[in-house]
């Protein structure tokens, strides 16, 4: 586990990574639905699209509605992370006691 933490501090230094961490105190959450992929995309004529994945498969979806939904769950959950600085600094402590 160890291992898996520094990568996660190595990568956090890649200028197009970010990395937050949602604390045991945040309590239920979105997220704990499952987890998701939002792909955004930087020409406008593509569409976000959400992917899912499930026990015999992985669903991707495309339309507005159905984007617009996993869009407002990711803000959520960004709102209730700790900041990158403090993600980072929680993720060395962790580290730092296995």
């Amino acid at each position: 586990m160890r291992k898996q933490l520094e990568h996660l501090m190595t990568m956090a230094e890649r200028p197009s990574v970010e990395v937050q961490v949602i604390p045991d105190a945040a309590g239920a959450h979105a997220g704990l639905a499952g987890s998701f992929v939002l792909f955004g995309f930087p020409n406008p004529s593509f569409s976000e699209v959400v992917c899912v994945e499930h026990r015999t498969g992985t669903l991707y979806m495309e339309t507005p509605e159905e984007t617009g939904e996993y869009t407002l769950i990711f803000d959520s959950l960004r709102s209730i992370a700790l900041s990158p600085r403090d993600s980072l600094d929680l993720i060395a402590k962790v580290r730092q006691e296995l």
